[in-house]
């Protein structure tokens, strides 16, 4: 057996890279290691605007699901099953493991957390986003009791919910997405 802590220090690096450019009087500057994004600052006196990937993209022809802008200190963390995964018999299975069921989770193609600023903001959105992609259908309730507010997943059928708060600061690609907002 291997464990592999890349789940968390990504987000612990964002959180250093991010305390050095400080230290360093750099003051605005977007952060992207493996596709966790911290803000720092803004970009010319805008938020930072970042995309976020569709699972499928192949079905969308390329296009991003959506673009977030990201505020200063904020960090968003991605979970997905399309980066890590091998293909067998027609089925595809992601590296997050179902501690559940000691298999590959299923429920999910994609999960995106939003974090607000604080000074582990990037860890949080590292650490967070994979027992919600991993919860399947159940993610509205734990996305509860973790205290995260702004989640946008893509179920296994390619079916888009996000928490209202969430999709308030969400555009959309493609003007016909169909949006299910999960209080």
């Amino acid at each position: 057996m291997a464990l592999d802590f890349g789940g968390y220090l990504k987000g612990v690096a964002l959180d250093r890279a991010a305390a050095i450019f400080k230290a360093r009087g750099i003051g605005n500057a977007l952060i992207n290691i493996g596709g966790n994004v911290l803000a720092l600052g803004s970009k010319g006196g805008q938020p930072w605007r970042v995309g976020i990937r569709h699972p499928r993209p192949d079905q969308v022809g390329g296009a991003p699901l959506a673009t977030l802008e990201l505020r200063d200190g904020e960090a968003i963390g991605t979970s997905g099953d399309y980066q890590r995964f091998f293909e067998l018999d027609g089925h595809r299975y992601c590296h997050l493991i179902d501690p559940r069921s000691g298999a590959p989770a299923t429920g999910t193609q994609a999960l995106t957390v939003l974090i607000p600023p604080g000074a582990d903001a990037g860890m949080r959105s590292d650490v967070l986003s994979k027992p919600l992609f991993i919860a399947g259908a159940d993610w509205p309730a734990l996305q509860k009791k973790l205290g995260v507010t702004q989640v946008l997943r893509v179920d296994a059928a390619g079916k888009i919910s996000a928490t209202a708060a969430m999709q308030a600061r969400l555009k959309f690609e493609s003007k016909e997405q169909d949006v299910r907002v999960v209080e």
